[in-house]
C-alpha cells in the first residue's frame, strides 16, 4: 500500500561509525561507549529487521538505555516517507496523507469533511450521532482515496471513499451484539436455528435491489453458529454474517470489484 517512498539516504550520510557487539567497546569522537547489540524489533506482532537501500542488515543497538535504529528503515516500515537534506544534514518525515496531499492532482482531492459526509450520508448515520477515530489519505493499488471510520451507537463503520469524486469505493459495518451472549452459541441445537432460507432472506433484505446470492453456508464463530452470506449485484460484492439463532447481522462488507 505505501509506494515510492525512497531509495536509501545518500552515501557519505553516516559520519560516524560504531564497532556494534555485545560488550564491545568503540571510540566515538573522544569519548569511549559501550554498545549492547542483538536488540530485536517486532512489527504487528513479527520481527522486523531493518536493511539499507542495498538490502543489507542493519544491527540496532542500546547505549546509556536508548535503542538506536535506522531512521529509514523503522520510519518507511510505519508508513511515513522519508526524505534525506544533505545540506542542512536533516531527515525529512511526512505522514503519508501530508505526503499525498503535496502530490500533484491533490487540488483535485475532495476534503476530508466532504469524505465523512460522503461516509455519514451512505450509512444514514447523523453528523451528531457519529464518533469519528479516523479519516485520512490513503493510496492503494494506484488509487487515492480517504480511510474513514465512526462508530455511532454500538455500530463501527468502515469507509473507503474515493478521493476524486466522492465515491463509495467498500464500506464495513459491524455490530457489537454482545447483549446476545449465549445467542448462537455452539451449544444450541438445530431446532433453534434459522434456516439457510432465512438467512438468505435477511442478507438479500439490506442489498440493493438485483443482489443475488452466491454462497450461504452455516459456520461457527467465537463460539456461536452464524451464517457467512456472499452476494454479488453488478461489480459490487456483499459479506455479510446472520447470527443463526437471532437472525440478526453482525458483521456487513462491501466492495467494488473494477
Amino acid at each position: 500500500m505505501k509506494r515510492g517512498f525512497g531509495k536509501g539516504f545518500v552515501s557519505g550520510m553516516l559520519v560516524v561509525s560504531l564497532a556494534v557487539g555485545l560488550g564491545v567497546t568503540a571510540m566515538a569522537a573522544t569519548r569511549t561507549i559501550k554498545v549492547e547489540d542483538d536488540i530485536q524489533v517486532t512489527l504487528n506482532g513479527a520481527r522486523f529487521q531493518p536493511k539499507d537501500a542495498d538490502g543489507n542488515e542493519v544491527p540496532l543497538f542500546s547505549y546509556n538505555g536508548t535503542t538506536y535504529a535506522p531512521v529509514r528503515a523503522i520510519c518507511e516500515a510505519a508508513g511515513l516517507k522519508v526524505d534525506y537534506d544533505s545540506a542542512t544534514y536533516t531527515a525529512v518525515l511526512t505522514t503519508q496523507d501530508q505526503y499525498i496531499a503535496s502530490t500533484p492532482g491533490a487540488s483535485n482531492y475532495i476534503t476530508v469533511e466532504q469524505a465523512k459526509n460522503a461516509a455519514l450520508n451512505h450509512a444514514g448515520v447523523k453528523a451528531s450521532d457519529a464518533i469519528f477515530v479516523k479519516a485520512g489519505l490513503d493510496w492503494d493499488d494506484g488509487r487515492v482515496h480517504y480511510e474513514v471510520e465512526f462508530y455511532a451507537g454500538n455500530t463501527e463503520y468502515d469507509y473507503d471513499i474515493d478521493a476524486t469524486s466522492g465515491a463509495v469505493l467498500s464500506y464495513d459495518r459491524e455490530w457489537d451484539d454482545f447483549s446476545l451472549k449465549g445467542s448462537g452459541s455452539s451449544t444450541a441445537t438445530q431446532d433453534d436455528l434459522i434456516t439457510e432460507a432465512k438467512a438468505k432472506e435477511i442478507a438479500l433484505a439490506k442489498a440493493p435491489a438485483g443482489t443475488t446470492v452466491v454462497k450461504c453456508e452455516l459456520d461457527r464463530d467465537d463460539g456461536r453458529y452464524v451464517y457467512e452470506v456472499e452476494m454479488r449485484n453488478g461489480n459490487m460484492e456483499y459479506d455479510c454474517d446472520i447470527n443463526a439463532v437471532t437472525g440478526v447481522i453482525i458483521d456487513w462488507d462491501a466492495d467494488r470489484d473494477d
